[in-house]
């Protein structure tokens, strides 16, 4: 006789192995990273052009679905268009290839005038740094000559021993490492010359891959959502659906608002730099405008590298710059910021923190960017888990009514600082200071109400020698009884 599975157990069986890949999928994604993205990185050797159109096309979503709905569908029931049954336009497409021709032409335009007008000037400004290297060194040296003259002479002995370390240091750096290996780094440098023209090949296809995935994106959808209902049971393919729509809401909202913020930061600062006179204001925005892209942490890198250029050539302009950067900053963080990004990860600063710390160890810069919303993305799923099963056992699911709760025992909560609620150590315990000090307050409080009142010391031992009589006497009778 043959074993034939019946319906629910394959279903059981399939649910089970999905549920192993996914925790070996989380558990290689945090642990084993550093594979993940050598792997991946593999892949996108390979097949650059089309990973960059993916990812072009999925970061310019918002900007044609803005420029459809917004703009031209307004602008075509103004025209007097009606909708079908569906709410859709009878020339839809022709909708949907204006929008990807004005969302294109505006991507177009941001490359272009990075490359003519930004990029130049940038590298204008890094090349003028590197020439003027002696005329700062000197700088910095006459600055010390002159803290040296005034300084005694320990400070002097000191300086010029940590100065001839860092000589020695330097000169033993370019004598074993830099020179023995130059023609690596000419071979390197080649590598990386090569490397521009092929990521310039690879940004024109991945332009023409964006266009066929931002009119295609619908059915795409469509063709994901048709393979999670044929292979999952319904319940199940709702579920993965609703995660996919969250992973989707969080990244996009995150990484464009991300995006838009550094771009609004950048922008404000090269104008107040412009207005203040700062040297090199065009590199410096730039700086500051990519590093706020890191959470948290991205401003003050940002901050940092301006101020290091700063101080080579102008310390004055250096606090003039860290003074308007620390202005900056905070009405980013207090306004710009939640104006545009709201809550998108749901996050607490704590987390924000954890997040890049975990993810920036395990995929370095990548993970600076992307490690806190693929957080936010698990730490949703595991709460939409935990909410889940609480509401199976019939319980909240908010999280203030566990923040006091001591213990539940059927059913019935049991709160810290009720006396009634006696079990699993739940009553609050004295620290160790108040012990020693609430100790020692008692003991002096007995020793001077002893010395004090000596009377109620012999009543209380004569009351506690005749309670003790009591007692014997009690226990006599008692065992008489037993015995009779």
């Amino acid at each position: 006789m043959k074993f034939r599975p019946d319906k629910n157990q394959i279903t059981w069986s399939i649910t089970g192995i999905v549920t192993a890949l996914v925790v070996m999928l989380i558990y290689y994604v945090i642990f084993k990273g550093g594979y993940i993205i050598s792997g991946l990185h593999s892949i996108v050797d390979g097949m650059e052009g089309v990973v960059t159109g993916l990812a072009l096309g999925y970061i310019l979503s918002p900007i044609l679905n803005f420029v459809e709905q917004k703009i031209l569908e307004k602008i075509w029931e103004k025209a007097g268009a009606k909708r079908d049954e569906n709410g859709e336009f009878r020339h839809k497409q022709l909708i949907r290839n204006i929008a990807i021709i004005i969302t294109m032409a505006f991507v177009i335009f941001i490359i272009w005038a990075c490359m003519y007008y930004i990029i130049p000037q940038i590298y204008q400004s890094i090349r003028d740094i590197i020439r003027n290297i002696p005329t700062y060194y000197r700088n910095i040296d006459l600055a010390i000559n002159r803290f040296l003259e005034s300084s005694d002479p320990t400070t002097i002995s000191t300086v010029n021993g940590i100065a001839d370390q860092i000589y020695v240091r330097i000169n033993s750096y370019v004598q074993e490492t830099v020179l023995p290996n130059i023609s690596q780094i000419l071979t390197m440098i080649s590598k990386q010359a090569i490397n521009v023209i092929n990521s310039f090949i690879n940004l024109i296809v991945g332009l023409i891959v964006a266009i066929y995935v931002l009119n295609s994106k619908e059915s795409f959808c469509g063709k994901g959502k048709k393979m999670a209902y044929a292979f999952f049971r319904e319940d199940i393919a709702n579920e993965v659906i609703s995660s996919s729509r969250l992973i989707h809401t969080t990244f996009t909202g995150f990484i464009t608002g991300k995006i838009v913020d550094s771009a609004i930061i950048g922008l404000l600062c090269f104008i107040g730099c412009r207005i203040m006179d700062i040297p090199y204001y065009l590199l410096i925005s730039v700086i500051v405008g990519i590093a706020n892209i890191i959470p948290f942490f991205g401003p003050y890198i940002g901050g940092g590298f301006g101020f290091l250029i700063l101080i080579l050539i102008s310390p004055l302009s250096a606090l003039e710059f860290i003074v308007f950067v620390i202005i900056l900053q905070q009405i980013d963080g207090n306004i710009i910021g939640p104006k545009i990004l709201g809550n998108s990860t749901g996050l607490s600063s704590f987390w924000v923190i954890f997040a890049i710390m975990l993810f920036g160890s395990l995929w370095g810069f990548a993970g600076w960017i992307l490690g806190v919303p693929v957080f936010a993305v698990i730490y949703s799923l595991i709460s939409r888990v935990t909410d889940h099963y609480l509401d199976k056992n019939h319980l909240p699911t908010d999280e203030e009514t566990y923040i006091d709760t001591a213990y539940i025992e059927e059913g019935k909560f049991h709160y810290l600082g009720d006396p009634n609620s006696t079990k699993y150590r739940s009553q609050k315990a004295g620290s160790s200071w108040s012990r020693i000090f609430r100790s020692k307050h008692k003991e002096e409080h007995k020793k001077s109400h002893k010395s004090k009142n000596p009377d109620v010391i012999k009543v209380q031992e004569s009351g506690s020698v005749s309670q003790n009589t009591e007692n014997k006497n009690t226990q006599g009778s008692d065992i008489k009884k037993d015995q009779e």
